[in-house]
This record gives C-alpha cells, sequence and structure tokens, in this order.
C-alpha cells in the first residue's frame, strides 16, 4: 500500500523547488543574458494493489533553461554588426565634423590666402598687402598643420581605444575558457543535467565578446566552445584562452596592430580581423584616418610645390630672384619621414623618398621588400595590394631609383648606424608614406613682405623709336637657376637685343659688353602670331638655354629693336603674382582634373558620404539588434506575470502537500487510538 506520507513528502519538496526556481526566475529579471527555467515533474512509478496500480508522489525530472539557440546566435550576431557600425560612426562624425566646420577646414583659409595675392597682385608696391600675404600664407600653413593634429590626435584616440578593446577581449576570452571547465565539470557529474546558470553566463560572455571582434563559435560534444574570431584565428579552444593585444607595428608610423599569441608564439592579425567594435575601429583607421592623413598631406605637397615653383621664378623687392614661399617639399627632414625600416630589419640599408611629379602622386602607402632570391626590391601598393616597381638591389651607394609613375624616387644609401657585413637582406622591409606627414610639415620660408616675388626678372622694351605694330605678348620664365641670372651683381647674363631685320626675321645678340654686340641667333618671324623668339633663334632648349623666352606678336618693321634686360627696380610689376593667382584656378590634382578646392571638396564629400552611410548602417543595426532582442526575451525573457502566477500555483500545491501530511497524521492518530 503507497505511503500517503512518503507522497505528501515527496510532493512538498517538489513543490519546494518548484517554489525556488520561480524565484530565482524572479531575483533574475533584470539580468543580462539570464534564461528563464522551468521545473519539469515526473511521477513517481506505481505500486500495484490488488489489481490496481496506485501512484507513488512525484519527483523533479528536470529544471530545464528555456532558450532558442537559433536567437541566441542571431544575437551575437546583430550585436557585432551593431558593434561595428557604432564604432564607425563614432570616429567618422569627429573627421566629418574636422573637416566641414569653417573654424577647422581648410577651403576657407585657401580663399583667404588666394584673395591676399589678388591683393599683392592689385598694389604689388604696397607693404601692407605683401605683410597680409604673408600672414595668410603662415595660416595656410597653420591650417594644415593643425588639421593634422586633430586627425592624429583622432589616431592616438583610436590606438588606445584598440589597446583597451584588444584588452577586454583577453579577459573575456579567459573567462569564456574558465566558464568551459565549469560546465565540463558539472557536465560530468552523473546525473545528466546541464548548469544552467553557467550556460547563461557563457552565452552573455559570448553576447559581450561579440561586440568587440567578430567571432565564431562551435559547440562541442563535451559541452564546452570553441571560439575564433575575424577569419578563423583561435581564441578559446576548450579551457585554453589565447592573448590579443595591440601594439605599435614595425611600420615606423603611429598605427597600432592587432596581435594574437598562441602556445608563446605572436603573429600579426590585423587584416584578418573584422566585426565588432575592434572590427569597426580597424574599417574607419583603413578608410578614413588614413586616406585623410594621405589626401591632405597630397594637398599641401601640391600647394607648396606650385607656389614654390612661381614664386621662385619671379623677383622681390629686393632685385633677387624669389626663394620658396613655403617649406621645401623635398627637405630632407621630409624624404628622411617619408620611409620608416621595419624594427625586424637585419641589413644595414637606409631609405628615404623624393618627391618628383606632384601630379603623379596618390594617397597610397607602399610596402618595400628585397628578396634575396631574386636579388631585387618590389614596391607594392598596399591598398590594392598591386606590384607598382621592381628593381634589381643597387651595388653602388648612394643610389637613386624613380618610380615615375607614383611621383616619387627612392633613395638607398648604407646606414651609417649598422655596420653590418651585408647590405640588403633577405625579407627586409620598409613602409613608403609619400604623403603621410605632408599637412604636418608645411610652413613659410620667407619672413619679410620684401622678399615676395611679385614681380618677373626679366624686362622686355620696346623703343619708342620703333616704327611697327610688334608688341610682347608673353614674357615667360622657365627657369632661374641658369647662368644667365647672376647673382653678384644681379644682372641678366648676358642682356640680349634683338633686331627685326626685315618684318620676317630677326636677329639676337649678346649685349655683356653694348659696343660690341655679338650675335647669338637668328631666327624666322611670322607676323601676327606667336612666335618664341629666343626658341626660334635657337638658343633654346637645353644648354644653350637661359631659363627664359620671350613671345612677341604683332608686325614689326625692318630695324625694329627689343631690348632684353635683368628687370631691376620694377616696384610696381606684378606679373608673377598674377601668375600665383592663376594657380588657384589651375586643374593640379587628381591628375590634372581638379582645382585645390575641388580636391578637397572631394576629400570632404567622400568622408561625409562614408558618415552618412554608417550612420545609416547604425540606425538600421540597431533596429535589427532591437528586434533580435525582443524575440530572444520573449523566449527566454522572464515575465513576472507569468511568474507571478506560477508563485501562487505552486504554493498552493505546497500548501496542499502540507495538509496531506496532517490528514496522514490525523489518520495514524485515529489508528493509534482504535487499537489503544
Amino acid at each position: 500500500m503507497p505511503d500517503i506520507t512518503g507522497i505528501a513528502v515527496s510532493a512538498l519538496r517538489s513543490s519546494k523547488t518548484a517554489l525556488a526556481t520561480v524565484s530565482h526566475n524572479i531575483a533574475n529579471v533584470d539580468t543580462e543574458g539570464y534564461s528563464r527555467q522551468r521545473v519539469q515533474f515526473n511521477a513517481y512509478p506505481a505500486q500495484g494493489v490488488g489489481s490496481n496500480f496506485v501512484g507513488t508522489g512525484v519527483e523533479i525530472n528536470n529544471i530545464s533553461r528555456i532558450t532558442n539557440q537559433f536567437l541566441t546566435d542571431q544575437l551575437i550576431r546583430d550585436t557585432q554588426s551593431n558593434a561595428t557600425f557604432s564604432a564607425y560612426s563614432e570616429y567618422a562624425i569627429r573627421v566629418d565634423s574636422l573637416l566641414g566646420d569653417d573654424s577647422t577646414a581648410i577651403t576657407p583659409t585657401l580663399l583667404n590666402y588666394f584673395d591676399a595675392v589678388n591683393d599683392v597682385a592689385n598694389d604689388p608696391a604696397s607693404i601692407p598687402a605683401r605683410q597680409v600675404l604673408l600672414s595668410e600664407g603662415e595660416a595656410l600653413a597653420n591650417r594644415f598643420n593643425t588639421v593634422y593634429q586633430q586627425i592624429n590626435l583622432q589616431n592616438e584616440t583610436l590606438n588606445g581605444d584598440m589597446r583597451v578593446v584588444t584588452s577586454q577581449i583577453t579577459e573575456l576570452a579567459r573567462s569564456i575558457a574558465s566558464l568551459n571547465n565549469s560546465i565540463q565539470v558539472a557536465g560530468s557529474n552523473g546525473v545528466g543535467q546541464q548548469p544552467n546558470d553557467l550556460l547563461d553566463k557563457r552565452d552573455e560572455a559570448l553576447r559581450q565578446l561579440s561586440e568587440l571582434v567578430g567571432i565564431n563559435v562551435v559547440t562541442e560534444a563535451n559541452g564546452s566552445v570553441n571560439v575564433t574570431m575575424g577569419s578563423g584565428q583561435p581564441l578559446v579552444v576548450g579551457a585554453d584562452a589565447f592573448t590579443v593585444t595591440a601594439t605599435s607595428g614595425q611600420t615606423g608610423i603611429s598605427r597600432n596592430e592587432v596581435s594574437l599569441t598562441v602556445n608563446s608564439v605572436t603573429s600579426v592579425v590585423t587584416d584578418q580581423i573584422y566585426g565588432g567594435r575592434l572590427g569597426g575601429l580597424l574599417s574607419v583607421r583603413n578608410e578614413l584616418i588614413d586616406p585623410v592623413f594621405n589626401e591632405l598631406g597630397r594637398m599641401s605637397l601640391a600647394i607648396s610645390n606650385a607656389v614654390n615653383t612661381q614664386h621662385q621664378l619671379g623677383m622681390d623687392l629686393n632685385n633677387q630672384i624669389g626663394g620658396r614661399f613655403f617649406t621645401d617639399i623635398n627637405a630632407a627632414s621630409a624624404q628622411i619621414g617619408r620611409a620608416a625600416a621595419n624594427l625586424g630589419n637585419t641589413g644595414n640599408i637606409a631609405v628615404t623618398v623624393s618627391v618628383d611629379d606632384v601630379s603623379a602622386l596618390t594617397t597610397a602607402n607602399y610596402n618595400l621588400t628585397y628578396s634575396g632570391g631574386t636579388g631585387n626590391y618590389t614596391l607594392v601598393n598596399r591598398d590594392t595590394n598591386a606590384t607598382v616597381a621592381t628593381f634589381a638591389a643597387p651595388a653602388v651607394f648612394p643610389a637613386t631609383i624613380a618610380v615615375a609613375t607614383e611621383g616619387i624616387s627612392i633613395n638607398m644609401d648604407i646606414s651609417s648606424a649598422a655596420a653590418l657585413p651585408t647590405t640588403h637582406v633577405d625579407g627586409d622591409r620598409f613602409l613608403i608614406t609619400p604623403t603621410r606627414l605632408g599637412a604636418s610639415e608645411m610652413g613659410v620660408e620667407i619672413f619679410a613682405p620684401n622678399q615676395i616675388a611679385a614681380a618677373l626678372p626679366v624686362r622686355a622694351n620696346l623703343p619708342a623709336t620703333n616704327t611697327g605694330n610688334g608688341f610682347v605678348q608673353e614674357v615667360q620664365i622657365t627657369d632661374t637657376t641658369t647662368a644667365d641670372f647672376a647673382t653678384t651683381p644681379l644682372q641678366l647674363t648676358p642682356p640680349y637685343q634683338v633686331v627685326f631685320t626685315s618684318p620676317t626675321a630677326y636677329e639676337v645678340y649678346d649685349m655683356t659688353v653694348p659696343a660690341v654686340p655679338v650675335l647669338a641667333g637668328t631666327g624666322v618671324y611670322v607676323p601676327n602670331q606667336s612666335n618664341s623668339l629666343l626658341t626660334n633663334a635657337g638658343l633654346l632648349p637645353a644648354p644653350l638655354a637661359p631659363g627664359y623666352d620671350i613671345v612677341f606678336n604683332g608686325s614689326p618693321e625692318t630695324n625694329d629693336v627689343l631690348d632684353i634686360t635683368y628687370n631691376l627696380g620694377a616696384v610696381g610689376d606684378n606679373r608673377n603674382m598674377l601668375l600665383l593667382a592663376d594657380i588657384q584656378r589651375t586643374k593640379t590634382m587628381a591628375n590634372g582634373s581638379a582645382t585645390f578646392q575641388d580636391a578637397y571638396a572631394q576629400v570632404v564629400g567622400g568622408v561625409g558620404t562614408r558618415t552618412r552611410d554608417s550612420l545609416i548602417g547604425e540606425e538600421a543595426s540597431e533596429s535589427i539588434l532591437r528586434q533580435t532582442r525582443s524575440q530572444r526575451d520573449s523566449v527566454a525573457g522572464v515575465s513576472l506575470d507569468e511568474e507571478a502566477a506560477d508563485l501562487i500555483r505552486f504554493q498552493n500545491a505546497y500548501e496542499a502537500s502540507a495538509r496531506i501530511i496532517q490528514v496522514s497524521s490525523e489518520l495514524f492518530d485515529t489508528i493509534l487510538g482504535v487499537i489503544g
């Protein structure tokens, strides 16, 4: 006969466990990642009583964890997607504001500079106008410097962010590995039940990890999970966790690389990382910060080079040939800063980079690697992984290798800092960054208003005695470094005189000694069209080139004369300043398709587009993440209404079980009374 008291006790015990489970659910209603639990009851085997079977009570068969693995996996995927967009937009907004705000943008200062150039062109003798031009030049250089510093600040902030994120990844990986071990131990207790709370903690740790980096999770038969990140790099294998770090790379620039250490072997895995906050940080660096560095650098190099080139073709108020207005783009420090040897190099080659053709510059960075097998250096575009040049290792130093397609030359020498028996070593590598530091190096070299070269150094005079209608259409200055521009005293060496021997022919005389003219060349003249007099007379091109030419037009008469001399005392000459003003409208950027303002607008537009796309992506991913979280909570989340109902139900069951015990006791007392 089944024991009534035993049945009551089993019911009491089961109801108490159910009440405890409900209480546990209620207590964890706000616990992130908690999955509600349900008690599953099972009837004890019945006993035969006569021809019938009478039940013997109840037991707890299982306390199950209510979850949906598909939704759990989807939550991980949506979390890492949202974290990627969030990190990207966070930095993109800052860069976009920096480049687009008038208080920090390049365009307003660039316009002010060229306005000042035009003011000097309108009044070349004005010292105040020249002083304003100097000030605006300094403001333009300072603006490039400031924008570089602000972008660099974002870069350094990102580097710090990467260090924090990789540290968190390592800690979470260790936590997951520890939970794997605990789950395995709990699962081997012989009762076959799952440690629900440990599983919840591990799922939450995986979700938190997916916020930091893209992961893939594989569950093993023993209940542990293996976690890989990015394109398959191991992070957690059973009870073992590996270390992720972000440290300054061996590239010579401030750019942290992601490293993974597995069994004491460390490898760089930056290019294999995607997803999560770390993936977003790497994407914004590759797609925004690095390109903006290079775009601004290329623009500053182009402006400096164009202005310097033209300014050096002019003459200042001191009758001196113009110097560089802005900093030399090929200063020794600039050339050194464009190449960085990998810290692991064992050879003794020193590399610098000079800019040959600003119009051919790209915004790419390059890897220069030596192969001992071929004896060649290979220059590879880091953006496209395309080989842009291959050349044999120099045997004689110093050596210069021109890479015309990229607008640069690679200069090699033997480093004085490394007295090694070999020069080129297999695997030695250099990072080439032709434009990255350009905006930080821009400055103004001239310091006084009278050093501004507003005039041209050549004067072409038509005597009043001429009878024809010939006129000087243009004085073209191409090179002020030739011997024709002497320095002490400043005279044109030699001065020339053009004498028209007929309306269609002329002679050019060297007038070094005016009393003894020396015939230098003769030329044929075509009336009423542009005629380059020195070129046509055989004085151009080099080696006879004087560095300038006179373009003559109209219809001269026989014996008409043109005197060509150095332009001493030309205070009111604005010809070179007009040519400097024309630079603003010249399409010198993007292979001759854009002006400076156009190029900057393209940079701002590109950053703005990426910022907008990231904000749209962030908003969409947040919406998807909310939906997934809601779906997950509808399955696994705790409903207080449902738990309250269960609480009442199990309370009633507990009280009823207690009543059974009371009835059993009363029956026992009655039996004892009858027997007594």
